[in-house]
Formats: structure tokens, C-alpha cells, sequence
């Protein structure tokens, strides 16, 4: 079950609102307390400087029921029925010695006693009646050090209460535009401060787990989220570091692996020149004598038999196949011991030439149209001529078995990037070369053609060949499409020791 988690935001602007109420709901009882208090106390002053000033205007004699009643034109009588006309006023009772009432003005309906609802055994009392409706004011008519009445005064808090309300109200209105501005200036401050630079922690991390090492962060506000955006930065550099040595350390092993390959290529080249230089000493021994003793006695046989044409076309397919088997011994022993090459300059749009005009006379291009093209400036070359021209004609000769119903076949000169190498493309178009068959083109004893039509030698002797100039031969092929064969040599420069 996936946990439901809260925004930073919201939590800490949820806790803010919380400590907000409670601050209000704290400050609002102590201000109502301390307001109402307030209010309830001007008001007892006010009920005890009336009464007093009531009971200062009694005569010093006073009256006993049911003898008689306080005078209605005495002067307290007068400033009781002045006092009735206030809002708050609602009983005024004076009672004799006995606590028989002798005196009372009030609004109708209310009790004349109700002012005496106090113990009354202090000479002046006050409290709070009808759950905050009403103040009860007595005190007590001292005469010579002796109580000879007791005067009694309610004042309504309905005005106070009012008061009270409509504080509460404007206070409530007050805190709830403060709680507004607070969480907005609260949010904005908390996510300039705190919200934003988590947010970019957040995204920079993003990025390192994307892969993207040493992305650098600059967080401005608490030092906590500073001391954790160099934290951060650290260790971003810390990974880009150990990237680049992880990538380092790849890139030596894959050149350490590539340098193992290219040792075990050579390894199983130098076998594989050991075995054919082996064959090919032995097969010089052994067949080189009785090869040449069978072509002699053929070609006495030939001039001798002349005159009977299936005998001597008998002869002549022996005389091939041994000439076959001439080639293929010399063509081992070349490969096994190549000869020493003679670098010299060669104009090798010379050697184009020369090489195309000796298999055009020859018979090889029927029904192929050949193309050359030189660019450089200077096409001189170090390097031996005579084997540079057989690896031509190795090249032509195959691009021409290529495309037994004709095509076309492009000889070009070309600068190489490198200026100081020339490039001798042969492109054809005929069947192609496999992929798979691209890696073991240049292997000894390889070859793509039918059996008795290529020994799988001369591609691998080419090669020898353009390797022991200083140069490299490529190829490129797609099946169906022609293959483009490409030999890169060294420009001659002038002053070059050959």
C-alpha cells in the first residue's frame, strides 16, 4: 500500500496555521478575560459612586415602615428618579432598619428586593448576577456608627455585553486577516527560504541519478540547506570524478582487450605463415621436381601427338591443370616469404594507366565499363611499383569475377584527410560481399569463389604487400550492391630516403 505523504509546504504551513489558532484562541481568552474585567469593574465604580451619592442625600433621620415613607420631594428621591432615566438603570431600594422597604424606583416588572440579593454583612457589596445581565450594588446607611437602613442599586450589562460582543468580533476579524497574511507572507517567505532550494537539491539529484555527473548547485538562505548544497556539490564532484576514472579504466581495458585481439590475430597469423611457409617448403621439395618432370614430358608428347586432336587436347588440359599447380606452390611460397620490397617514388596515375591497358589486352573488362579518376595535384607514392601493380591487378581481376553479366568498375585517385596519404579506391558493382564474410577477406586460404577458380591467397598477399609499404587496405560491401576496395599509402615527399 503506497504511503500518502504531504507536501513540505503544506505540513509546515498546516503546523504554522495550528500554532496560529492556538496563539489566538490563548490571546482571545486573556483579552476577553482581561476586557471584561475591565468593563465589569468601571461598571461597579460607577454603581458604588451612584449609590454612594444616593445615600449621601438621605436625610440623617430616616423614616420606618409603616410609619413612614421616604419623602418623594427629598433630594435623594429627586436624584433616584434623575438616575431611572439612564439605560442601564433598573431598581433603586431603600429599606429601613427592620429591612422593610421604605424607598423604590425601578422599571416595571422588577423585583423591589432583588438589589438585596447579597449576604449584605459588609458595609458595601457588589456581584455579578444572571450570568453576566446584571450588576448588584448595597451598602449599608450608617447613623452615629449605627446601621439604620440599607440601600440597594441594579445596573443592566446588556450595553457592556454588547461591548464585549462586538470586541470579540473585530478581535475574530482582526485575527482572521492576520491568519491571511501571515500564511501568504508565511508561504511566500517559506518557499523563497526553504521550498525553492529543496526543490533544486531535488531536481540536481534528478539530474545525478539521470547520469549527469558534476552538475554544480548554488542554494542562498538557511545556513542548514547551504551547508547541504555543498554537501551536494561535493559529492556530485566527488561522482564525476570516479566516473571519469571508471570511464578511464574502461577505456584501458577495452584497449588492453583490443591489444590481446590484435596479439591473437597476429599470433594466429604468424601460425598460420609458419604452416603455409612449411607447405610451402615442402610442397616445393616435393612436388616442384615431379611437377616439372610431368609438364616436360607432356610438352614432348604434345609436339609429337600434334596431329591427333583428342590426344593433344588431352595434353592440354594436363598442361593447365600442372600449370595450376605451378601457381598455386609459387603463390605459397610468396605469401610464406614474401621478396624484398624496393620503396621508390611512383606517379601512381601512371601505374593506373599501365595497369588497365595490360588487362584490356588481355580480355578481362568484356562487357565492363571502366572508369578512372585522378584528383591530387601529385600522386607520387613511395613504394614498389611492380607489387603495387600486382595487387592492382589482383583487385581488377576480382572485380571483374564479380560481375559475370557486366557492370561497371571505378578506379580513383583520391587526398586522403591526412595529407600525407593517398587513397587507390576500386569500386565495382556486382554481387557484394557478406558481412559475415568481411572479417576473414584478407585470411589465408579464404575465399568467396567456387571451388577451382581461387586458391584464397591473393588477397592475403595484397595485404602483406600494402602493409610492408607503411599502408593499410580496406574494403566496403554490400550484397547485391558491388564492394569499393580501398588502399591507403604514404605520399613521396621530397628528400624521403627510399
Amino acid at each position: 500500500m503506497r504511503t500518502v505523504r504531504l507536501s513540505l509546504t503544506f505540513s509546515i504551513l498546516a503546523s504554522l496555521a495550528c500554532l496560529l489558532v492556538l496563539t489566538w484562541l490563548l490571546f482571545s481568552l486573556l483579552a476577553f478575560k482581561t476586557a471584561e474585567n475591565d468593563l465589569y469593574a468601571q461598571k461597579g465604580e460607577h454603581a458604588r459612586m451612584l449609590l454612594a451619592t444616593f445615600v449621601n442625600q438621605l436625610p440623617e433621620q430616616l423614616p420606618s415602615f409603616p410609619e413612614g415613607m421616604l419623602p418623594l420631594d427629598a433630594p435623594a428621591t429627586l436624584y433616584a428618579a434623575k438616575l431611572s432615566e439612564e439605560r442601564s438603570f433598573e431598581r433603586l431600594t431603600l429599606l429601613d432598619r427592620s429591612g422593610k422597604v421604605i424607598y423604590s424606583v425601578g422599571r416595571e416588572g422588577s423585583d423591589l428586593y432583588r438589589p438585596f440579593s447579597l449576604p449584605g454583612r459588609q458595609v458595601e457589596e457588589s456581584r455579578i448576577i444572571a450570568d453576566g445581565a446584571a450588576l448588584v450594588r448595597s451598602m449599608q446607611v450608617i447613623r452615629n456608627g449605627q446601621q439604620v437602613g440599607r440601600a440597594g442599586l441594579i445596573l443592566s450589562l446588556q450595553d457592556e455585553q454588547r461591548r464585549i460582543q462586538r470586541t470579540r468580533q473585530l478581535l475574530l476579524t482582526y485575527f482572521a486577516l492576520d491568519f491571511i497574511l501571515l500564511l501568504g507572507l508565511g508561504a511566500f517567505i517559506l518557499s523563497r527560504i526553504v521550498v525553492a532550494p529543496v526543490n533544486r537539491l531535488l531536481s540536481a539529484t534528478e539530474k545525478i541519478t539521470g547520469g549527469v555527473y558534476g552538475h554544480q548547485l548554488t542554494v542562498t538562505g538557511a545556513l542548514e540547506l547551504a551547508r547541504l548544497a555543498e554537501s551536494f556539490n561535493a559529492m556530485s564532484s566527488t561522482l564525476e570524478q570516479k566516473q571519469q576514472e571508471v570511464t578511464s579504466h574502461v577505456a584501458a581495458l577495452e584497449q588492453v582487450n583490443r591489444d590481446l585481439q590484435q596479439a591473437r590475430e597476429e599470433a594466429i597469423r604468424s601460425e598460420k605463415m609458419a604452416s603455409v611457409g612449411l607447405l610451402a617448403a615442402g610442397t616445393a621439395h616435393e612436388i616442384g621436381t615431379p611437377l616439372a618432370s610431368v609438364m616436360g614430358y607432356a610438352e614432348i608428347l604434345a609436339q609429337e601427338l600434334e596431329h591427333n586432336p583428342a590426344h593433344a587436347d588431352y595434353l592440354a588440359r594436363i598442361m593447365d591443370s600442372c600449370g595450376r599447380i605451378d601457381r598455386i606452390v609459387k603463390g605459397l611460397l610468396e605469401y610464406a616469404r614474401p621478396k624484398q620490397t624496393v620503396h621508390e617514388p611512383v606517379d601512381l596515375s601512371l601505374l593506373m594507366q599501365a595497369t588497365v591497358e595490360l588487362l584490356q589486352h588481355q580480355g578481362f573488362f568484356k562487357g565492363i565499363k571502366l572508369t578512372m579518376t585522378t584528383e591530387p595535384a601529385s600522386s607520387l607514392a613511395s613504394l614498389d611499383p611492380h607489387q603495387l601493380q600486382q595487387v592492382l591487378i589482383n583487385l581488377l581481376i576480382n572485380a571483374s569475377d564479380a560481375m559475370p553479366q557486366g557492370g561497371e568498375i571505378k578506379l580513383a585517385l583520391k587526398q586522403g584527410a591526412d595529407k600525407k596519404i593517398l587513397l587507390l579506391e576500386v569500386w565495382d558493382t556486382g554481387t557484394g560481399i557478406a558481412p559475415e564474410h568481411l572479417g576473414k577477406l584478407f585470411d589465408p586460404f579464404f575465399t568467396t569463389k567456387s571451388p577451382g577458380k581461387g586458391t584464397g591467397l591473393g588477397l592475403a598477399i595484397s595485404a602483406r604487400i600494402i602493409e610492408s609499404f607503411g599502408g593499410r587496405i580496406t574494403v566496403q560491401s554490400r550484397v547485391g550492391l558491388g564492394s569499393r576496395f580501398t588502399i591507403h599509402v604514404p605520399v613521396y615527399t621530397k628528400g624521403q630516403v627510399v
